[in-house]
């Protein structure tokens, strides 16, 4: 699964250069990773804010968050 990355980013910019395939672009008002991501961690390795993380993970608490 590709990464996401959540809204506690601030734009800090470590995580550009990171990305061999330059899958993470500026977004408004966070960065956003598109389709192209291959699941390099190098980004998520960087983020200071750890908001780089698994689809997977903001798919399940989303879930979890609706059933409770």
């Amino acid at each position: 699964m590709p990464f996401v990355i959540l809204d506690t980013c601030d734009r800090c910019g470590e995580c550009l250069p990171e990305c061999p395939i330059e899958a993470i672009e500026i977004g408004d008002p966070i960065y956003v990773i598109n389709d192209t991501c291959c699941d390099f961690e190098e980004c998520v390795a960087v983020c200071p804010n750890e908001a780089i993380v698994d689809e997977s993970e903001v798919e399940s608490s989303t879930h979890e968050s609706i059933t409770d």
